[in-house]
């Protein structure tokens, strides 16, 4: 096999077009045409980059060492363009000791309804406040008596469509606004996070597949930056955004917003994450979780997070009690 392939790679026309074949690939999963099959194939960016990274080593292998370069370079930069995507702190920060509030989000899609195990599962996160999504009357039946005694605090918008919404907090709930792009709602609550009150938006935007001239999630990304750029307080925004966090739409946001993502990386094996948690630059993550049932099913995510020491202004501190 060694010897077969050899002379057909060491031709320089073979080479040339493998090489552009390589870099076009890349590009294509980078800065995808708007056109569905292309944004779906840039889905598997992770995959293709250990991809490229394997047949770096079997170029290697036949002695093809311009090949093995353009491979690796193209490995290369699709790895530095999904760094950039996600979040770019080398090491998670550090603790610095002022309170913490920690978030979770789920898609109740996820999960069978009345199941036995659902109440262990949200309560396992620790959080101190859950998101929910799809939330339907069904669910309304079950949910408010499962969690009641570890959430006091509920704000529930309750739909039969996709579009149902409901925060469950152990503190208290502020300020509850509810705001649309076209006929989908967003909602906007505070929640104090023992130093300060925190924005928390939780936002559902559909799906590529059910896009149409009415509803388009850029444009549901725009607004939804467009008002979050009024907003003063620490903001965290979370939700089924239904793309995966390197899309131009994506990106395009978090640069509107100067927003950071969560999520830090994903697993070659890991279906592409369609939720997200983003946080403003007041704010930290000190962890970010994947959450998944006992047969590792994706179930949702759950982020912790601080206020950050440089940006904490002492009137805050003092009311608070952590200043000296």
């Amino acid at each position: 096999m060694e010897q077969g392939a050899k002379p057909i790679l060491s031709h320089k026309v073979i080479q040339a077009i493998a090489a552009v074949f390589i870099l076009l690939t890349v590009l294509t999963i980078m800065y995808p045409p708007d056109i569905e099959f292309f944004k779906t194939i840039s889905e598997f960016a992770v995959q293709l980059m250990f991809g490229l990274l394997f047949m770096s080593l079997l170029l290697l292998v036949f002695n093809q060492t311009q090949l093995m370069f353009v491979s690796m370079m193209a490995c290369g930069f699709l790895a530095f363009f999904l760094k950039t995507a996600s979040n770019t702190n080398l090491v998670l920060p550090t603790d610095n000791n002022l309170p913490k509030i920690k978030v979770a989000h789920f898609n109740l899609s996820s999960f069978e309804l009345f199941d036995p195990e659902f109440k262990e599962q949200i309560n396992s996160t620790k959080s101190d406040v859950i998101s929910f999504q799809e939330y339907t009357p069904d669910w309304d039946a079950f949910i408010p008596n499962e969690l009641k005694d570890s959430f006091p605090f509920v704000y529930k918008m309750v739909r039969i469509d996709l579009f149902g919404m409901a925060i469950f907090s152990k503190r208290r709930i502020k300020d509850v606004n509810i705001f649309h792009y076209k006929d989908i709602p967003n909602l906007h609550l505070k929640v104090n996070s023992g130093i300060q009150d925190v924005n928390l938006i939780s936002s559902y935007i559909v799906p590529p597949s059910l896009a149409n001239k009415k509803n388009q999630p850029e444009e549901h990304l725009n607004e939804l930056a467009k008002y979050i750029g009024k907003l003063k307080n620490p903001t965290i925004a979370l939700g089924d955004f239904n793309q995966v966090y390197w899309t131009n739409g994506i990106k395009e946001f978090r640069d509107k917003t100067n927003f950071s993502n969560s999520r830090r990386t994903i697993s070659i094996t890991s279906k592409a994450p369609y939720d997200h948690i983003f946080y403003s630059n007041q704010l930290e993550c000190i962890n970010f979780l994947e959450i998944n049932d006992k047969s590792q099913n994706h179930l949702g995510i759950a982020g912790t997070f601080q206020n950050k020491t440089t940006v904490s202004n002492p009137a805050i501190l003092r009311s608070a009690k952590y200043n000296d």
